[in-house]
């Protein structure tokens, strides 16, 4: 081992180190130390007005033929009560102060593609002056699903409004940016190793895709995003819905690179279905035949077509082994904290009218949306580095153990091997027989060399191997386990018979030799003991 070699290590490991430390020591703070705080005042909050009175009233003209009238009385106010707030979900309001109109919410006359208000926080200022006024707030639904939602009246500064919502809304906020910035970056990552040709896949692509719309489905779906962005709350309410959507679509698709070809067809069946609803949606909307929310049961059984087919074809263990990683438990997890979350939202929804709130199964599915994708990356690098016909390792991992090409202070032992009369085989019983010969060769190294060595496949018939702490009778040793296991393979009456040749060099022969010189003095010593084979075989390849 170089001394930069133990530097590394000894870096690492103090890092890993002090970093396990810190943790401790925050964890520990966290828990156990705390500050001693005496206030002889309470911070003030936002308070919630309960004595009201509401009243139905019919009326032919609204959009679902009633609206709604709220009373109450504005008690004494105080200089910090300075905002009268409440949320609303797809009602039209008006509201008035002794019956004077103080605030109108409705559609813009100039909207050409959109009837509704979507969800909206109504914030009208109050001041000391206005203790003893009579209010009255007009509601009007625009769907029958709203009807029945209650309003909340708070009264308190904007700021402690806008802090009581972000406080209630914080996990599922988090959350959301969460699921946006590891969308994004999945994706991103995905594109980098298509891009480089590393690797092929897509799977993690579409992963990325669906977490990231994941993210802004919920975050524009929360009650604080109107508050932050109050001139953008009915773009927010729709790029909720539509977001909600196309989510099917990239989930589909990322199913469809986990199981056998034979078994996508309906994946994709259902994948065009969910693109054809979601641009027939579009099309209502745009023309005003159907808002999104009335065409949304659309989506919901798409949604919900969605996980039965990944739960059917997860529980059958349909699941494509040349594509993706192998961990099939971690897959079946993963889309079974989905399907908990999906069911427990449409669940919510139908019987709330809402799907705020929904936080731990996005939770558990952002857990194993991350390990999936480090798994997933370990396992792109693992099969950047073997050979797929033997598992052996490949030419570029060899490649990168050759980069230091100054003489080694290790002592290292470097073998090649080459099959002799491999294209006879290929020639004569086929090339299935040529690849079961390199396969069974590469068995017989992997069960004769100690795992704490390198096994590289170098090219098409020739293996390399690095053998550390080797001296002359280390290697010699190891040339009599692989030459005593071919025999035995042979003798078992196994075709197509193995015949190979092989060299090795040693550094403590070669002082000031690098590892690629070490490794050109191997090759040409293998190609000695070649030449000595075909010499003295009468078989010929």
């Amino acid at each position: 081992m170089t001394s930069k070699t133990r530097l590394s290590k000894a870096a690492i490991i103090s890092y890993a180190t002090v970093s396990l430390l810190f943790l401790a020591f925050f964890i520990y703070m966290a828990l156990f130390e705390h500050v001693s705080v005496y206030s002889e005042r309470e911070t003030r909050t936002c308070t919630a007005i309960e004595d009201y009175s509401v009243e139905e009233i019919k009326d032919l003209e609204a959009p679902v033929g009633i609206r709604k009238e709220y009373r109450f009385t504005l008690e004494q106010l105080g200089t910090n009560e300075n905002s009268l707030g409440f949320y609303l979900v797809h009602h039209y309001a008006e509201v008035y102060f002794d019956d004077e109109l103080m605030y109108r919410l409705e559609p813009s006359s100039q909207n050409r593609l959109s009837r509704g208000v979507s969800n909206n926080w109504v914030i009208l200022p109050v001041y000391p002056e206005d203790s003893g006024t009579k209010v009255r707030v007009v509601v009007t639904p625009i769907y029958e699903s709203v009807v029945n939602r209650d309003i909340e009246f708070q009264l308190g500064s904007h700021m402690m409004i806008f802090m009581n919502q972000l406080k209630m809304d914080f996990p599922q906020l988090f959350l959301a940016v969460l699921c946006i910035l590891i969308g994004t970056l999945i994706m991103t990552v995905q594109l980098i190793l298509i891009s480089i040709r590393k690797f092929r896949v897509w799977d993690m692509f579409y992963l990325g895709n669906f977490t990231l719309l994941l993210g802004l489905w919920k975050i524009a779906d929360t009650r604080f995003s109107p508050f932050l962005f109050p001139n953008s709350s009915l773009v927010l309410g729709y790029l909720a819905i539509g977001v909600l959507f196309l989510c099917p679509i990239p989930f589909l698709m990322f199913l469809k690179e986990w199981f056998h070809d034979a078994k996508i067809t309906p994946i994709l069946v259902t994948s065009l279905c969910a693109a054809g609803i979601s641009a027939f949606a579009l099309f209502c909307q745009a023309f005003g035949f159907a808002e999104f929310k009335e065409t949304l049961v659309l989506c919901h059984i798409v949604i919900i077509i969605s996980i039965l087919l990944a739960l059917s074809f997860s529980l059958s263990g349909k699941w494509n082994r040349k594509k993706g990683m192998q961990n099939n438990g971690l897959k079946l997890l993963m889309i079974l904290a989905l399907i908990t979350g999906v069911i427990s939202d449409l669940v919510k929804y139908y019987i709330s009218g809402t799907s705020a709130g929904i936080i731990y199964t996005i939770a558990a599915f952002l857990i194993c949306i991350v390990i999936l994708f480090i798994t997933n990356l370990l396992d792109i690098n693992r099969r950047g580095y073997t050979d797929a016909q033997t598992g052996l390792f490949n030419r570029n991992r060899w490649d990168e153990l050759m980069k230091v090409n100054a003489p080694t202070d290790d002592t290292v032992g470097i073998m090649m091997l080459d099959l002799n009369r491999l294209k006879y085989i290929n020639d004569t019983m086929g090339h299935e027989a040529g690849d079961k010969m390199i396969y069974n060769f590469s068995n017989i190294l992997r069960n004769s060399i100690s795992h704490s060595n390198t096994i590289c496949r170098w090219g098409g018939d020739e293996f390399a191997v690095m053998i550390m702490d080797a001296d002359k009778e280390k290697m010699e040793t190891c040339l009599s386990e692989i030459s005593q296991a071919t025999e035995a393979y042979n003798a078992s009456g196994a075709k197509p018979e193995i015949f190979y040749a092989a060299g090795y060099a040693l550094s403590s022969e070669f002082p000031k030799h690098s590892l690629e010189e070490l490794l050109w003095v191997a090759d040409k010593r293998m190609y000695l003991d070649k030449k000595r084979w075909y010499s003295n075989s009468k078989q010929r390849g």
